[in-house]
């Protein structure tokens, strides 16, 4: 529901840049994150000096060019293409970790990896719009 309320607001907002956008959904994300962790029991954030590189090198340029690249073309897309983009990240997740960290792909893991690319697919397919 917060995914379809998040590509539909971009949708409707104001014309802003991807940069400008990402970087608005970056703070924003990061507010909610700390909030919803400070509020977990035990809290503890014990980060060494060394530990902020690849914190930084995750948050600024792994997700800052991807959110970026993402916000800047969701304009142009139609929500339904979104959408569909969007529910291909976890498959891309459960191979990546097959093919580079050697993980074990289970019998539940490759239904849900059919089941997206399926509706993924069923969704581009039995469009009405682009029937017209």
């Amino acid at each position: 529901f917060m995914y379809a309320l998040m590509v539909t607001a971009n949708k409707k907002a104001k014309p802003e840049s991807g940069l400008e956008n990402s970087l608005l959904q970056l703070v924003i994300g990061s507010f909610i994150v700390v909030a919803f962790v400070s509020m977990q029991k035990n809290f503890v954030l014990s980060l060494t000096t060394i530990d902020w590189i690849p914190v930084l090198v995750l948050g600024l340029l792994n997700t800052g060019i991807g959110c970026y690249l993402y916000f800047s073309s969701i304009t142009d897309l139609p929500v339904q293409t979104v959408a569909i983009c969007g529910y291909l990240e976890p498959l891309s997740a459960v191979v990546f970790s097959v093919l580079f960290l050697h993980e074990v792909l289970l019998p539940l893991q490759m239904l849900g990896a059919v089941l997206i690319l399926g509706g993924a697919i069923f969704g581009e397919c039995f469009n009405p719009e682009k029937q017209q």
